[in-house]
């Protein structure tokens, strides 16, 4: 999948609901109550953090390549697609942004660096410039190398032996595996760039990234399920244990104890909003909440039934329906995973 058709993605996902730059914070990670329920709303839990450091010129770029190619109207107020693109199949991804959040950068850090001490060390060459500077992948690493005896041929070799295994399971392209491998160095052979690799498969850069990405998630989810012990070890504080934001799981704990909305954000010194926002996630994520204490069932239903009615998951066109419910209301019930509460 080229960042094009994730971008493109999305948009169909969201149907003409939200403005451009939606898409740009989904992609970049923003943990913005908008953002978060429109993972839910709109089923866009894979692309979520995929590119946490994307450059809003490369976001910029691929707009306007996609007006060029007639697949997106120039809109200022909404995402407005032209029929060709809502016709258009896109392929299938292993992209899961939700599940790791970025995390999977963290993987490959210390993979990297594994890879290029165990190389180094192979050939006898002790002292090199570690391709990964962040100082917590240093220390971590370290600790693990020392804990698998890596200066042992065998451990080496068994190492080598579960990547090439676990990696051919992935479920993803033949080329995605390929770039990710080609960013890892080694003695003496440094990992190509981002530009390098676009020049290598005729792409754009940006391609070249999130086809990095969705060769971690599919390779993350065979190492999850399968005995790789060497590998497994790597995935230490990687995957994401609870659906729920660690803000959220923290507003959580407080209203399970019988804390009401306005005393978590007293206790918590945050905005009623971001509280609210919260509740809201918990709806999306937790098939057994229930919106009983924020609403009757008359008006839950009500909600429920305009949105389907006017085939809209736009608050201002419900509120203007439902002019005494509140816009948190709203957005809580259309959160909510369950039919009624």
């Amino acid at each position: 999948m080229r960042f094009d058709e994730v971008v493109l993605a999305i948009m169909k996902a969201v149907d003409g609901q939200r403005t451009v730059s939606s898409p740009y914070h989904l992609i970049k990670g923003k943990k913005s109550g908008q953002t978060i329920q429109d993972i839910g709303y709109f089923g866009l839990h894979p692309y979520f953090a995929v590119l946490p450091k994307l450059d809003k010129k490369d976001y910029l770029d691929s707009i306007e390549r996609l007006q060029a190619q007639g697949l997106l109207v120039p809109d200022d107020n909404s995402i407005q697609l032209h029929q060709s693109a809502i016709d258009l199949k896109l392929p299938t991804t292993p992209l899961n942004g939700w599940k790791y959040r970025g995390n999977e950068r963290r993987f490959f850090s210390r993979l990297s660096l594994i890879v290029q001490t165990m190389s180094n060390f192979m050939q006898d060459h002790k002292r090199f410039d570690p391709v990964v500077t962040d100082e917590a992948v240093q220390s971590w690493t370290k600790s693990y190398l020392h804990r698998i005896d890596f200066r042992s041929p065998e451990v080496q070799a068994v190492f080598k032996l579960q990547i090439e295994v676990s990696l051919a399971l992935a479920k993803t392209d033949e080329m995605h595996k390929d770039i990710l491998m080609a960013r890892l160095s080694g003695y003496g052979v440094g990992g190509l760039t981002w530009d390098q690799l676009a020049a290598k498969h005729h792409r754009l850069p940006i391609d070249m990234k999130i086809a990095a990405v969705a060769a971690l998630h599919a390779w993350l989810d065979v190492l999850e399920g399968m005995e790789y012990p060497l590998l497994t070890g790597l995935l230490e504080g990687i995957v994401q244990k609870s659906a729920l934001t660690e803000s959220a799981k923290r507003t959580q704990n407080l209203y399970e104890r019988g804390f009401s909305l306005s005393q978590i954000a007293e206790l918590r010194q945050l905005k009623t909003s971001t509280i609210e926002d919260h509740f809201v996630e918990l709806a999306m994520n937790d098939p057994a909440f229930s919106p009983a204490s924020f609403m009757d069932d008359e008006l839950f239903e009500s909600i429920r039934r305009i949105s389907k009615e006017m085939k809209t998951m736009r608050l201002r066109d419900i509120k203007e329906r439902l002019p005494d419910a509140s816009y948190f209301q709203i957005r809580l019930a259309l959160a909510v995973r369950g039919e009624a509460i």
